[in-house]
């Protein structure tokens, strides 16, 4: 067997090696992202805990307030919003009754902090998306964030993929031009 034969063979064998190497690396990069993402999208346990109990059942369902009541700049702007703490007290500061929440959200309000709502929905920037398309278009909460007078703690609407999307605008013979939805 002559050199080049031998540093031909080691070539081989060094390129496959690299291969190797890179497809290995590649896969290990594609789990690693792929876990970061589910774990972001995926509903774990405590990722949703509010500074302040909040009750939809309570204001919602015993009370009836109307979703745009407190959410009002869900017929103005991209998000729905939480409500301003001046909206909270014009309602709290005038209770009979005070319980330990109604008392938080004051102290709040006393200390002029706001509270840190952890947020719970959040698209991507390239998605374009409002509220008042949808409200406009005839919709209610409830087609997207279920029945809330009927949850406890503060709800997450469904998942908000893309295909969730694609098969509501389907269903109701809104465009699914990418455009529409992309800008």
């Amino acid at each position: 067997m002559g050199k080049s034969s031998v540093t031909f063979s080691l070539l081989v064998h060094s390129t496959r090696f690299r291969a190797l190497t890179v497809l290995a690396l590649s896969l290990l990069s594609a789990i690693a992202i792929g876990t970061l993402y589910s774990t972001g999208s995926a509903d774990l346990p405590g990722q949703d805990e509010q500074p302040v109990a909040f009750s939809h059942v309570r204001h919602a369902g015993e009370l009836q307030i109307a979703c745009l009541y407190c959410h009002r700049a869900a017929t103005l702007s991209r998000t729905a919003g939480v409500p301003s703490m001046q909206l909270c007290v014009s309602c709290h500061r005038n209770l009979a009754r005070q319980n330990p929440q109604t008392q938080e959200v004051l102290a709040y309000w006393e200390q002029q902090q706001p509270i840190q709502w952890t947020r719970l929905h959040r698209l991507p920037d390239f998605v374009y998306f409002t509220h008042q398309m949808h409200l406009d278009a005839g919709f209610q909460c409830v087609a997207c964030h279920g029945h809330v007078e009927q949850m406890a703690s503060t709800p997450r609407a469904a998942s908000l993929e893309m295909g969730w999307c694609l098969s509501c605008h389907q269903a109701q013979g809104a465009s699914r031009d990418c455009w529409t939805c992309h800008k």
